[in-house]
């Protein structure tokens, strides 16, 4: 394993130095590592190579062993030169193996246009310079690997480079502060493992890399406090990895992102309190999911994002500032247990359904208020504690039947829901919006009700039945429990019609008489009888020139009965409307 360090020291010793393999060099160089103290950290004995035999052994086309080397300086722009090469041109490089090597220079190594053709090998090596260069080389065939490595430079750069080989690996790898520059990169191998490298501070650039069919792997990695850029990335077929990965204070950049078809996880990611942007990224897999992710306080933008296909997943989440998903296109968006500190923005242009089961709202939860109308299927706000609001358009987004839409809820669950909903209508002053939420809180409750009594075995589901049909027809068919009065007026007419086309049905029938007390009443025909009765029987008016008799009296009974019910009823609809 390499070792970090602060500063160092070389000696270069006369004597002469061999190598496991055999291989010889007339000189030994001692490289000292020292901490921040000046206190001695490791001490490694290496080779000196000659740097001109090795650029002639590259231009005679041999594999080039620097394992256990101190190179200094080296540059493949300087080899094309000793070669007589265009220094425009690629120089090919068969294989290459430097582990546990050191690099050196005080300018740059560079490894620039180099044709890698077979496995390259800088596992454990050191490199330090003020830049380190790898511009537009290739790699066509094995393995690229600068695994636990220790890069210290100002500016790594890896631009255009063009990897078609087995695997690429940076795993377990350092840098120290200092620009790390990936753009325009290829990496079509069969695995690129990024994976617990740490990038330190610095800048990160990703724009516009393409990893082809490639697993991608950024597993526990660590970036510092620049800016972490992946814009325009394209991540091609391979499963997508950043779980564990902690991310710097500095802006995270995810921007038109095609996250290709493979899985994608920042699962138990740490984000720090830059703005965090995913805006136009775009996923064709079926997941990406952010399960206990943690976000800083900058900004968190889905605006526009692009998975009509895909799910999006996060899970015991906390966001201590603004989340937005305006004009997104998902298939599935599902925050369950999270807990939302400021705005969230959830005016999605399409989405099959939105949940949010056992979630916090502490601010503002925006799902339509304005412009497009979002095309939305199902709604879950099953468990969802509302501190703060919702706005939402009830009418627009047909509110009802996105919570009816729930197939994985009980009646209990939509009668919570609904139960949400009114308290917060309540709260915005959408009496309307409040009401239709309370009926619809209501017919859950009762329906869940009739299902706990059926469970309870033949009795109970008997009385179930009849307790729900009397409550179906008094409760809601008549007055929708309360919240509309004029349905009670309309109610009471049916009523007291029918009870005054009964009277007559029941004199004709011979069956009960409705009796004049006095000459006043004496000329009505059965029908007026009927409804004058009726009228002063519902209302309890109780003139004294009608008396009923025979079965009369009992429809006459139920008649004063339902007529107190009714207003009383009524009065409770009427003055609720009025205060309001």
């Amino acid at each position: 394993m390499s070792y970090s360090f602060e500063s160092y020291r070389v000696e270069i010793t006369d004597r002469q130095f061999t190598r496991s393999d055999g291989y010889t060099t007339p000189k030994t160089a001692r490289v000292v590592l020292l901490n921040d103290r000046l206190s001695e950290i490791a001490t490694l004995n290496l080779a000196y190579p000659n740097l001109a035999d090795v650029y002639e052994g590259i231009g005679k086309g041999e594999t080039i062993n620097l394992d256990c080397c101190l190179v200094q300086s080296f540059s493949a722009t300087a080899c094309k030169r000793y070669l007589g090469l265009d220094k425009s041109s690629l120089i090919p490089l068969l294989g290459l193996s430097a582990q546990n090597a050191f690099f050196e220079s005080g300018i740059s190594i560079d490894f620039s246009l180099v044709d890698f053709r077979d496995d390259v090998n800088f596992n454990n090596s050191y490199m330090v310079a003020p830049l380190v260069d790898f511009h537009q080389s290739t790699h066509s065939n094995g393995n690229f690997s600068l695994s636990d490595c220790h890069i210290r430079t100002e500016h790594f750069n890896f631009t255009q480079c063009r990897f078609y080989g087995s695997n690429m690996s940076f795993k377990n790898t350092t840098f120290s502060p200092g620009e790390k520059d990936f753009q325009d990169c290829v990496f079509n191998s069969n695995d690129t493992l990024f994976t617990n490298t740490d990038f330190g501070n610095g800048n990160v650039s990703f724009i516009n890399v393409k990893f082809g069919s490639s697993e991608i792997n950024f597993k526990v990695t660590r970036f510092g406090t620049g800016k972490v850029d992946f814009h325009y990335a394209n991540f091609g077929r391979g499963d997508v990895s950043f779980e564990r990965t902690e991310f710097g204070p500095g802006r995270v950049d995810f921007r038109t992102v095609d996250f290709g078809t493979g899985r994608v996880s920042f699962n138990r990611s740490v984000f720090g309190d830059g703005e965090v942007n995913f805006e136009g990224a775009e996923v064709k897999a079926e997941k990406l999911t952010f399960k206990r992710a943690s976000f800083g306080t900058g900004n968190l933008i889905f605006d526009l994002f692009q998975g009509d296909t895909s799910d999006l997943l996060f899970e015991r989440t906390i966001f201590s500032t603004n989340l937005s998903f305006h004009g997104a296109r998902l298939n599935n968006l599902l925050m369950e247990d999270c807990q939302f500190n400021s705005m969230l923005n959830l005016h999605v242009e399409k989405c099959a359904s939105i949940s949010l089961p056992g979630c916090t709202i502490r601010d503002i939860a925006e799902f339509y208020t304005h412009g497009s109308k979002p095309m939305i299927d199902m709604l879950n706000i099953s468990g969802v504690k509302l501190l703060g609001k919702l706005y939402i358009d009830d009418e627009a987004c047909n509110l009802k039947q996105l919570i009816y839409n729930q197939t994985d809820t009980t009646c209990t669950d939509k009668a919570e829901q609904f139960r949400i909903l009114k308290e917060n209508f309540n709260d915005l002053g959408k009496y309307k919006e409040e009401d239709r939420s309370y009926v619809e809180f209501k017919r859950c409750e009762t329906k869940a009700r009739l299902q706990r009594l059926k469970s309870k075995g033949f009795l109970h589901k008997i009385a179930g039945y009849v307790e729900y049909a009397a409550k179906k027809l008094i409760f809601d068919y008549m007055g929708l429990y309360a919240t509309a009065p004029q349905r009670v007026i309309v109610s009471i007419l049916v009523v007291y019609s029918l009870y005054s086309l009964s009277y007559a049905l029941i004199m004709l029938m011979n069956i009960g008489i409705v009796e004049a007390t006095g000459p006043s009443g004496a000329h009505l025909g059965l029908v007026a009888k009927g409804f004058y009765f009726s009228v002063v029987t519902f209302f309890t008016i109780g003139y004294g020139d009608f008396a009923p008799d025979g079965f009369a009296r009992i429809i006459a009974g139920t008649e004063g009965f339902m007529g107190v019910f009714m207003m009383s009823y009524f009065t409770v609809a009427f003055v609720r409307k009025i205060l309001r």
